[in-house]
């Protein structure tokens, strides 16, 4: 089964010489996978003369065998010019670096490069390969490739399944996003380039995949949806500017303005979508909590989590009050999914397409 990985194209070496933007469109030129930790960098500097030259005749024979890069890294010791005995990167290979070498045949990477998405396939020919010769490469930091990748284009962040948005976010080189629909969603977006995958191009339609698809936004954007629907709250375009933790915007009642609502929403499937009541015990309108994969606690410091029940598939479940005497309410993120579901059908439902767009995926 093949895996589906996330690469960062901003080599440290790239950023030091202003090349970070051309590093993305070289990786593809070049048909390559590709990081950093070059035997150029580090304590290259600082070594003698001598060491230098033997280091370069190493170089040579790296080639393709990540094995003799392995050795050099972490057995070898070169001498200073202040006479101080070092290793390359402290005698250890980078974790980012052992994983690029693990990549295999059908494997799926995802890049990024000024707002275009690209998903490139590891083929039979792919392998393990340091360059070094090519000056290009030296000053991009794309030394530690894996040759022989199918690129192809997707397009913008309107086009991206939410959870492959959010790997973006880590800060690690190469991460493997590991989750079933990772996997089959980036398989079936790579079929439109040559229908490459033998799969069905749908993955099942349930809550779960559902928001896997969403980006945080899109989530936002339904939840506000569904508030104008049933009940025609506005929302302040200002409020969702402030920045703060506390809620993602403030909504207006169109008929009572003295009305006010806040939303918090947090989507995904980790410790950072779980929410905390005390968190808006200070907030001045009744609050709506949703958090499609993680628990709601009543205070940070007692991880004492609510037992929330959706009677009959309810919408929401009153779990709180403010200080000011305003309910805290929870939304139930399945009764949503179905909302959704019924605006894909329902035409009258007012809607964004980046929402909608996913129902095509999902049978």
């Amino acid at each position: 089964m093949s895996r589906v990985w996330r690469l960062h194209t901003k080599p440290k070496v790239s950023v030091k010489n202003k090349l970070e933007d051309k590093v993305a469109d070289e990786i593809m030129k070049r048909k390559i996978v590709a990081i950093g930790w070059t035997l150029r960098e580090d304590i290259y500097n600082e070594l003698t003369n001598e060491d230098k030259i033997k280091l370069e005749e190493s170089e040579n024979s790296i080639k393709s065998d990540f094995e003799k890069y392995k050795e050099i890294i972490e057995k070898n010791s070169y001498e200073t010019i202040r006479g101080e005995k070092k290793n390359f990167f402290n005698g250890k290979v980078n974790a980012n670096l052992i994983r690029l070498n693990n990549l295999e045949k059908d494997d799926l990477i995802w890049i990024r490069s000024k707002g275009k998405y690209y998903l490139g396939r590891v083929t039979e020919k792919s392998h393990y390969l340091y360059a070094y010769r090519d000056s290009q490469i030296l000053k991009l930091g794309i030394n530690n490739q894996f040759t022989d990748i199918e690129w192809y284009e997707v397009g913008s962040e309107s086009d991206i399944p939410g959870r492959i948005l959010v790997a973006f976010y880590q800060k690690e080189t190469l991460i493997e996003i590991d989750e079933k629909s990772v996997v089959a969603i980036s398989q079936i977006i790579y079929n439109k380039k040559d229908k490459y995958y033998n799969i069905n191009n749908k993955i099942k339609n349930n809550k779960e995949n559902f928001y896997d698809l969403l980006s945080p936004y899109d989530c936002e954007d339904l939840l506000y949806f569904f508030f104008y629907h049933k009940f025609k709250y506005i929302a302040i375009p200002s409020t969702n500017k402030t920045g703060t933790q506390t809620y993602e915007f403030v909504m207006l009642s169109s008929k009572n303005r003295k009305k006010k609502i806040y939303i918090q929403v947090k989507n995904g499937n980790s410790e950072k979508v779980d929410l905390y009541l005390d968190n808006y015990l200070d907030l001045n309108g009744k609050v709506y909590l949703l958090t499609t994969g993680g628990q709601i606690y009543e205070k940070k410091d007692k991880k004492e989590v609510l037992k929330i029940e959706f009677k009959n598939n309810s919408f929401i479940k009153k779990i709180g009050s403010t200080n000011s005497k305003k309910k805290i309410y929870v939304i139930n993120p399945e009764a949503l999914y179905e909302f959704a579901k019924r605006a894909y059908k329902d035409k009258t439902i007012l809607m964004p397409q980046s929402i909608l767009q996913w129902f095509e995926y999902l049978k």
